[in-house]
C-alpha cells in the first residue's frame, strides 16, 4: 500500500481495523489483515514523514533495537518485576551506569515498553502490557530471541557486505563464509561454534529463540493444516528434536500419528533425551534413525525408505538451490512409487509478506547464507527434482505448505 495520498491510507487502515473486530470474520482472513494493517501503518508513516526523515529514522531504528536488548539482557523488566523501582535502585541492581540505563529506557518507553510513573521525568519505572515479555519466567517470554537477534543476529548483519563482495572470505573449502563467520571470526558452520564449550550458551540460547518465535508467529501450524487426514508413519527430514511433532500430538485430531525424526546422530540423540521426559502416551508415537539427507549417494543417507509421508519443514531455506534439489531428489527417492506425498514447511516470500518475514530473511542470509525463497521459486525447485505441486495451503502463520507428489 505504498501509492495513495496520507488522508486515503488512514481510511483504509480505520476500515481494516474496523474489519477484524467482527467476531464472525474468519481467523485465516483477520490473520492476514493484521498484516495489512502492519504494511498500512507503515506506508502511512512513510507518506507523512516523507522520504528524508523517513529514512533516518529507518536508519536509526537499530538504536531502538539496541535499547531493547540492553534493559532485556540486564534484566530490567525481573528487578521490576510488580511492583515499580527508581532508575537508581535498577541501576544499582544492574550495575550499570545510571545515565546509560535512563537513555536507554527512554528509547523503550518511547515504542510503548514500560512506564514512567506520576510524570515525565520522574526516574520511576513499572511494567506494562509490552515489558512484562522482556521477564525471563512470563509464559511467553521473547528474552531469548531478543538476545540472539540482537547479537549474533545483528552483529552478522552488519558485515552483510563483507560476505557479499565477490572477493570476500571464504573457508578451507573455497566456499563464501556467512557474515557471522566473518562477524565473530571462526570457521565451520555456525550450530557448530556454537555447540563450543565456550559458546554453549549460544547454542543453549538459539534453541530458547527458536521455540520462542515459532510459539510468536508459527503457533497455529499444528492446528491449521489437516495433518490428521495423512498416512503413517510420517518421517521428518532434518527433523531436529521434533519440536513440530510437539505441537501435532497435542491436537486431538492428529494425535493418533507416527512420526520418524531423521537428522544427523549428534541431534537425534539430543532428541532422543527430549523424547524421554514426555509422557509415554505421547513419546510412543515418535521414533528415531540418524543419517545425512546430503549425502552423495541415496544409499548413504541412511533415510527410512517406502513410508508414506515425509515432512521437510526449515531446512530447505539453509542451502543453495543445487543443493535444494539434492536433498528433494534423495527423497524422492526414499519415497514409495505410488501415493507418497511430500510436505514442504517453509517461511515463503510473497508480496503482502509483513516486516517480520522480510527481516527475518535478512536474518536467514546473515547467519547462515540462508534464502527465504518465493513460492514460485520455491515450486521450480520441487518440480527440478522430479516432483509435481499437488497444493499450496498458506496459514495464520509466516510458514506455508507444499505438497509434492511423484
Amino acid at each position: 500500500m505504498s501509492a495513495g495520498d496520507p488522508v486515503a491510507i488512514a481510511e483504509q487502515l480505520v476500515k481494516l481495523v474496523k474489519s477484524i473486530s467482527d467476531p464472525q470474520v474468519d481467523s485465516l482472513k483477520v490473520w492476514n489483515t493484521k498484516i495489512e494493517i502492519q504494511n498500512a501503518c507503515d506506508s502511512l508513516l512513510a507518506k507523512v514523514l516523507g522520504p528524508l526523515e523517513n529514512t533516518v529514522l529507518l536508519a536509526e531504528s537499530c538504536h531502538e533495537s539496541a535499547s531493547l536488548h540492553f534493559v532485556t539482557s540486564l534484566g530490567i523488566a525481573d528487578f521490576i518485576g510488580e511492583g515499580q523501582s527508581t532508575l537508581l535502585e535498577l541501576s544499582k541492581k544492574a550495575d550499570v551506569d545510571p545515565q546509560f540505563l535512563g537513555v536507554a529506557m527512554s528509547c523503550v518507553i518511547g515504542r510503548g515498553y514500560f512506564e514512567e510513573v506520576g510524570r515525565f521525568g520522574s526516574h520511576i519505572y513499572k511494567n506494562n502490557e509490552f515489558s512484562q515479555i522482556l521477564r525471563e519466567n512470563h509464559p511467553s517470554t521473547l528474552k531469548s530471541a531478543i538476545g540472539l537477534i540482537c547479537d549474533e543476529a545483528f552483529r552478522a548483519s552488519s558485515r552483510l557486505i563483507d560476505a557479499a563482495k565477490t572477493t570476500g572470505p571464504v573457508s578451507k573449502d573455497n566456499k563464501k563464509l556467512p557474515a557471522v563467520n566473518i562477524a565473530f571470526d571462526f570457521s565451520g558452520p555456525v550450530f557448530e561454534w556454537m555447540a563450543r564449550p565456550e559458546e554453549s550458551y549460544r547454542g543453549k540460547r538459539m534453541g530458547e529463540a527458536m521455540q520462542q518465535l515459532h510459539g510468536m508467529c508459527n503457533v497455529n501450524v499444528s492446528k491449521d493444516y489437516p495433518w490428521g487426514g495423512l498416512s503413517t508413519p510420517i518421517v521428518d527430514i532434518g527433523g531436529g528434536i521434533g519440536t513440530l511433532e510437539m505441537g501435532i500430538l497435542k491436537e486431538k485430531s492428529s494425535s493418533h500419528l507416527d512420526f520418524i525424526l531423521f537428522d544427523i546422530p549428534q541431534t537425534i540423540e539430543n532428541g532422543k533425551k527430549v523424547w524421554g521426559s514426555l509422557p509415554p502416551a505421547i513419546s510412543s508415537h515418535v521414533s528415531f534413525a540418524g543419517g545425512n539427507f546430503l549425502a552423495s549417494s541415496f544409499s548413504d543417507t541412511g533415510m527410512p525408505q517406502g513410508k508414506p509421508t515425509y515432512i521437510i519443514r526449515h531446512v530447505l531455506h539453509d542451502w543453495t538451490d543445487d543443493e535444494v534439489v539434492h536433498i528433494l531428489s534423495n527423497v524422492r527417492q526414499a519415497m514409495p512409487k505410488q501415493n507418497g506425498r511430500l510436505l514442504l514447511v517453509e517461511m515463503l516470500l510473497r508480496p503482502d509478506s509483513s516486516r517480520f518475514v522480510r527481516q527475518t530473511s535478512v536474518q536467514l542470509l546473515a547467519l547462515n547464507s540462508g534464502i527465504t525463497r518465493t513460492q514460485e521459486a520455491m515450486e521450480a525447485l520441487v518440480v527440478r527434482a522430479g516432483f509435481k505441486v499437488a497444493r499450496v495451503t498458506h496459514m495464520r502463520a509466516v510458514d506455508s505448505v507444499i505438497e509434492a507428489v511423484l
